[in-house]
């Protein structure tokens, strides 16, 4: 049996809130990490003889792996099994009042007052319809980044961070090496969708020219560090996941339309019993706290899609 990304996070919610009805369920080898993460987060957390659960998640997360839902199973994407034991030691939520929302807030002329005393640092997830203001990225695109980074020593950038989904792409060697037919997305060419984060200085600096902070971040800090996503219409992103980062970030929707979809962390199943969904268009800026949602994302059929962004302090 398959089930959908939403009913898979209904059922997660389901579960959380009805536990003694697990064993109803239609087959308990697809949902053995459901199993795990409830021992985890009710057991582990809570005293130190609990160490043993971890041998028990284990083997259920092992289960789970050879018998997972559809959705799942068909996304090549997946981190491994490891990314779990990782999510064990992430920061518990002591306060679940961040996903305690009916819907994502969409705002335009947001003054930056107003952004920092109800969005910045609260996790409340926030689309700025006019973020881009006074930007200049109309020439942002494929060729515009294989132009630029031409002009570096690319076996140098080893220290960017590059994110590789379900493609043969590992580098930016690699990206920028593609046919022209697949870098602009010809029909039969093998769909990609990357990131890649920016710690070439030259380039930095030439990309900075063409866009600023958001002006409703004011003179409000930011790492120098760039993250920039790109990949094929139509074309599954990111899985459901949670970032390990320090600063809450900004994402910017240079070109395409690109779905994200947010779901609570486990310890905030009670309180906040839904996920979210936004669809994120050009000119938009998105901005959320990634190391407390749990967040997947899909390029929308179209153009290509295209997006910049970083953290704020």
């Amino acid at each position: 049996m398959s089930i959908t990304e939403q009913e898979f996070l209904d059922k997660v919610i389901l579960f959380q809130q009805n536990g003694k009805n697990f064993k109803k369920w239609e087959s308990v080898q697809k949902y053995s990490r459901l199993a795990a993460e409830y021992a985890l987060y009710k057991g582990l957390r809570k005293s130190a003889k609990s160490i043993a659960c971890v041998f028990i998640c284990l083997i259920a997360y092992a289960i789970y792996w050879s018998d997972v839902p559809g959705f799942l199973r068909d996304n090549d994407c997946l981190l491994p099994p490891l990314y779990l034991l990782q999510d064990i030691f992430r920061p518990v939520q002591q306060d679940c009042g961040f996903c305690k929302i009916e819907d994502i807030h969409v705002r335009t002329n947001l003054s930056e007052e107003e952004f920092f005393e109800t969005y910045a640092y609260t996790g409340l997830p926030l689309l700025v319809a006019d973020g881009m203001r006074d930007w200049d990225t109309d020439k942002f695109g494929y060729q515009y980044f294989k132009d630029l980074y031409s002009k570096t020593n690319l076996d140098d950038n080893d220290d960017d961070q590059f994110f590789n989904c379900r493609t043969n792409i590992t580098s930016l060697f690699d990206l920028f090496s593609m046919s022209k037919d697949r870098a602009e997305f010809k029909k039969g060419t093998e769909p990609w969708y990357i990131g890649w984060s920016n710690c070439v200085p030259e380039v930095s600096n030439e990309l900075r020219k063409h866009y600023k902070v958001p002006y409703f971040l004011g003179h409000s800090e930011r790492t120098k560090l760039d993250w920039m996503f790109m990949g094929s219409p139509g074309y599954k992103g990111a899985p459901l996941h949670i970032d390990f980062v320090d600063h809450s970030s900004w994402q910017a929707q240079i070109k395409g339309r690109k779905k994200w979809t947010f779901a609570p962390p486990p310890e905030c199943w009670y309180e906040c019993p839904h996920s979210h969904k936004i669809v994120v268009e050009p000119g938009n800026i998105f901005v959320f706290d990634s190391s407390r949602w749990y967040h997947s994302t899909e390029v929308l059929e179209g153009e290509y899609c295209l997006t910049i962004g970083a953290e704020y302090d």
